[in-house]
């Protein structure tokens, strides 16, 4: 369906009204998108152009992390995933990836980590961060496959470790 078939003159009754006032704010104010200037700042290097809420440049990164052609744990993912919940074990598989996926994953580490240091602002807490950060850090070398539910738990576990530990 095309935009010409959004009638938002008036609020279709059945559903909450906080919704439709939602949605329909949404569908006003992001035909373009933060996202969108966000990515459009990037690519540019006009970053002192860059004006948007933290959930759309939050955005931008996940799905940069995500289109990486190499995820940062890409190389190690069986054995991250075979060690996941004991930190010893986990900091040596760390160890034996490529020093650009270590810096990678250290940065972000340190700044999730920044992050749970103010959680009663922003009401974050290491399992929030592990499912949003699990799977783009960890991704299935074999991109056609679809991750099994362990794999996906184990992905999960592997992240909070370094949350609560330094590297």
């Amino acid at each position: 369906t095309g935009s010409d078939d959004w009638d938002t003159s008036e609020k279709p009754m059945g559903i909450p009204k906080e919704l439709w006032v939602v949605v329909d704010y949404l569908y006003r104010n992001a035909i373009q998108s933060e996202f969108e200037h966000t990515r459009d700042c990037l690519d540019t290097g006009m970053i002192d152009n860059l004006s948007a809420s933290n959930h759309s440049v939050a955005e931008a990164l996940l799905l940069f992390l995500e289109s990486l052609p190499e995820p940062v744990c890409y190389s190690a993912y069986h054995n991250c995933l075979e060690c996941s919940g004991n930190y010893t074990e986990s900091k040596q598989v760390f160890s034996t990836l490529p020093t650009s996926h270590k810096n990678v994953f250290n940065y972000l580490m340190a700044f999730l980590q920044e992050l749970l240091k103010n959680s009663a602002k922003n009401h974050l807490d290491e399992n929030i961060l592990a499912s949003i950060f699990g799977s783009v850090l960890l991704r299935n070398p074999a991109r056609h496959q679809k991750p099994k539910m362990a794999e996906k738990k184990k992905a999960l576990e592997f992240i909070p470790q370094f949350l609560c530990n330094p590297l």
